[in-house]
């Protein structure tokens, strides 16, 4: 149940924000786990009711679960919280060397592709900037195309045919990337895509899972939404 009223604080509750990647992460995984909120709560993330901050986390981020009685920020571990809640769904498999292989991918893609792209978002309004922007995109995407093929020959997931908490992490985030470039910088896809079969059948397959076409906001609106955040005009930057 969606509310925009302050939730009880015995609930199992979800506050969430339908733009934020970092909580689509935890919805789709409590989704897949088939674990069902009390109330969901969208935060106004531009304009935060005081009792958020002060009373359920003091950073002020979202997403947080509330759930016996407390409060548990961070949307990689509440990925994880919704794997130990319901084990037998399988987000993380047995063998603790997948496990840390899984870990290792979510590592690399938070550090070399979410922490490190706001030094390039320049690229979105100055056309000279971008063809260091594309040249960072094409070894990210190259790199983690390695990581796909170390394994699984094929997909559509990280681990082949086995889906996991590397294709929740990833897919909010990978998705935005695409869409945003395709929108803001004339159709822009990076070539390391376009010629790594393995690179697009794990986009299609973690895009086309029900619990992520459930939980985005649409290529659209995060266009419209990073647009908005850069001053841009849409119609006439290409």
């Amino acid at each position: 149940m969606s509310s925009t009223t302050r939730p009880k604080p015995t609930k199992f509750t979800f506050y969430t924000s339908p733009q934020s990647p970092f909580a689509q992460r935890v919805d789709m995984a409590f989704k897949e786990v088939g674990l069902e909120f009390d109330e969901v709560f969208r935060v106004n993330t531009s304009d935060k009711p005081s009792w958020f901050v002060k009373e359920i986390n003091p950073e002020g981020k979202i997403p947080v679960i509330s759930i016996e009685g407390k409060n548990i920020a961070e949307s990689l571990v509440l990925i994880e919280l919704a794997h130990d809640l319901k084990p037998e769904e399988g987000l993380l498999p047995t063998n603790p060397v997948k496990r840390a292989q899984i870990r290792f991918a979510i590592e690399y893609f938070g550090v070399k592709f979410i922490e490190a792209w706001a030094p390039y978002m320049g690229a979105f309004v100055d056309p000279s900037a971008r063809p260091k922007y594309f040249d960072y995109l094409e070894g990210i995407y190259e790199r983690f195309n390695e990581l796909l093929l170390e394994q699984a020959p094929s997909g559509p997931y990280f681990l082949g045919s086995e889906y996991s908490l590397a294709d929740i992490a990833i897919a909010p985030f990978i998705s935005r990337n695409i869409a945003i470039n395709k929108g803001l910088l004339d159709g822009y896809e990076p070539e390391a895509i376009k010629k790594n079969p393995r690179l697009q059948e794990f986009l299609n397959g973690i895009t086309s899972r029900p619990s992520f076409k459930e939980t985005y906001v649409g290529d659209e609106p995060v266009i419209a939404h990073v647009a908005k955040i850069l001053g841009i005009n849409k119609e006439t930057n290409a």
